[in-house]
């Protein structure tokens, strides 16, 4: 039986010549295969909003006899998985049930995801990723929606260890403005999760245009992002339909950020040193206290 990453794999390879309604299927398998295995043919073509004869299209597509092979492979990939957290998450959905906490729910969860990660990212990858972002002249953070909390905190400790970074997190037209300014000497960090907005297309294109070093963070196969990037870093944020964790996405960027300081860890600590000296300097080390002047 196949392993996530056949799994992947398999699903990388077929992704370009799906149609849309199947690349949709794909996406959520993947992102969602513990969910989707208990799922069947109507229930899962409910889900998606696409039709019964999609799904099972779909299935023999890449390369299965039929849906039930398919959500057997599922059903395999979520029981070599098993853990606390996965018993739970199918209960997550109804919160009342009266088993278990929610905090100890929520959190098993999250366990289960962050394991994942080693075996969804290669160091190879991650190394190359850290590398642009020491190599790049300036670096910009793309994120909207829910990203932008990620998005803003690599912009504040890039900016703390002395990175001239910019945040990219405006919708629409008002984010065109800060993209004119990325060259080719710039490095680009972009998150995008559940689906591509027209923002994420565009920021990616643009980096892709002036030459620039691209870094995309994304629970999103990675097939929809082929030569738009540099650096691929998957990240899967749990198959709750409704709501998706940024633990995982968030754990993943701290290791960067600690991996930019060890690499520069003089510079890094001279900038902080100085940032102390400034709070010293203006009364500001108590956030929004400032010490009258004498």
């Amino acid at each position: 039986m196949e392993e996530l990453s056949d799994f992947r794999r398999r699903l990388e390879s077929h992704f370009p010549r799906l149609t849309k309604s199947e690349q949709k299927i794909a996406s959520f398998l993947l992102s969602n295969y513990d969910q989707a295995a208990f799922l069947n043919g109507a229930d899962l073509a409910r889900e998606l909003e696409v039709s019964e004869a999609t799904i099972v299209r779909f299935a023999r597509t890449i390369g299965y006899e039929s849906f039930p092979q398919l959500r057997r492979s599922l059903q395999h990939l979520f029981r070599i998985k098993t853990t606390p957290a996965t018993r739970l998450q199918r209960k997550l959905a109804d919160l009342k049930t009266g088993e278990g906490h929610i905090l100890t729910k929520v959190v098993e969860m999250e366990l289960q995801y962050l394991s994942e990660v080693p075996r969804s990212i290669s160091p190879a990858d991650f190394d190359r990723a850290v590398k642009i972002i020491l190599k790049g002249k300036r670096v910009f953070v793309f994120g909207i929606g829910p990203s932008r909390i990620v998005a803003e905190l690599v912009f504040l400790r890039l900016t703390r260890f002395g990175f001239t970074t910019f945040c990219l997190n405006e919708s629409g037209r008002d984010l065109l403005d800060k993209l004119l300014l990325l060259n080719k000497d710039d490095a680009l960090l972009a998150t995008g999760f559940h689906r591509v907005t027209g923002e994420l297309v565009a920021v990616l294109d643009r980096a892709r245009k002036v030459g620039c070093k691209t870094i995309l963070l994304t629970d999103i196969l990675t097939a929809h992002f082929q030569g738009q990037a540099d650096v691929i870093l998957a990240a899967r944020r749990g198959p709750v339909s409704m709501f998706h964790s940024l633990t995982v996405p968030m754990a993943i960027l701290n290791a960067m950020i600690l991996a930019v300081a060890l690499e520069r860890s003089e510079d890094s600590l001279g900038s902080l040193k100085r940032l102390e000296e400034l709070r010293a300097e203006y009364g500001l080390d108590v956030l929004g206290k400032v010490n009258s002047w004498s």
